[in-house]
């Protein structure tokens, strides 16, 4: 990681980093931005509709009805199909390209939101050139990351903030609801029942894609560290100790050390789905409602996290995230009515 520090004290840069060396505290730091992020580029797309019609022909609502129940539905259906194909590709192709292609796809879809939602909102850019230029620079960055690993953690976030922003701007408050919930219950059920979102951890998170984000603690005396891991496809404790999950969950590695954490992953759905849930509060509460949601998920995401290191306990994530996130529309609601605002 790279730091920059404007007119800062050595003791305090060196302090930053200490803090953020943690993954725990790194994760969470990814997590923070991508709410920002994608909660940002959802009500820029939300603005520039109100004023381009244009703009809601990328919405990718199934029924064309943004507050039709049956979207989330048919949305449901469409990530418990993906879940099958990619076991599927898992058990009988078993070829790393298959996995790249679908990552650069996925990617240049993504990341194409993301610039479609600045250009227009914050250059006051038309529709269709920034259709255009949003198109070859989600496909230029695609191209990086195909060749540039590294970049795994910055692809991860900008793509769960594209994708929370298009399906946030698409779908109304109660279809996003159902959508998550039904999300969480599926999480719930592919952990603990039929365990296959295991497996996709498992095997997805042996290659270095854009499918998560992972923050590991460096060891200066060790050229090669034993790893420790954490990982983030659903919480569940591991045999083995160098691989990263993919989405939606968080998943642990018990480790000897209780107190010590040297890797943690967490998947990009569980990145996506709150900042959806997020913009789409924006169409009955405002960006403080959609603020109150993305504060709601951190905490809870943090909170989560430590009970996960410290217990060891097996656990899906987006039923805890999710949780944070609506509990905190109800206080932000309640309040909002009780002081008239």
């Amino acid at each position: 990681m790279n730091y920059f520090v404007i007119s800062m004290p050595s003791s305090s840069s060196h302090s930053i980093h200490s803090f953020f060396s943690e993954p725990l505290h790194y994760i969470v730091l990814l997590f923070v931005l991508t709410q920002i992020l994608g909660v940002a580029c959802g009500l820029l797309l939300i603005g520039s509709s109100a004023s381009n019609p244009d703009v809601q022909s990328i919405a990718i609502t199934p029924t064309g009805q943004a507050n039709d129940w049956l979207n989330a539905v048919v949305f449901i259906a469409y990530v418990v199909f993906g879940a099958g194909v990619a076991l599927l590709v898992i058990r009988f192709l078993k070829r790393k390209i298959a996995f790249r292609a679908l990552e650069f796809l996925m990617l240049t879809g993504s990341v194409s939101v993301v610039f479609l939602a600045l250009l227009m909102g914050l250059f006051g850019m038309g529709f269709m050139p920034a259709l255009g230029a949003s198109g070859a620079l989600g496909f230029t960055f695609s191209a990086l990351k195909f060749f540039t690993p590294a970049l795994k953690n910055t692809a991860a976030v900008l793509s769960s903030a594209g994708v929370a922003a298009l399906f946030g701007f698409s779908l109304g408050f109660w279809p996003a609801v159902l959508f998550v919930l039904g999300l969480s219950l599926y999480d719930y059920i592919a952990v603990f029942k039929t365990r296959h979102m295991l497996d996709l951890a498992q095997h997805l998170g042996e290659r270095d894609l854009a499918f998560t984000i992972t923050a590991e603690k460096k060891d200066a005396s060790s050229a090669v560290q034993a790893k420790k891991d954490i990982r983030s496809a659903d919480i569940r404790p591991a045999s083995s100790a160098h691989s990263a999950p993919s989405a939606p969950s968080l998943l642990p590695l018990p480790a000897p050390a209780p107190a010590s954490i040297d890797r943690l992953d967490l998947g990009s759905g569980d990145l996506a789905v709150p900042a959806m849930l997020a913009v789409s509060t924006s169409t009955i509460a405002g960006a403080p409602g959609a603020l109150a949601v993305a504060l709601g998920c951190s905490a809870a995401l943090y909170l989560t996290l430590k009970l996960v290191i410290e217990k060891r306990v097996a656990l899906p994530a987006l039923p805890p995230l999710c949780l944070g996130g609506l509990g905190a529309l109800l206080v932000f609601l309640l309040l909002s009515s009780l002081l008239g605002l």
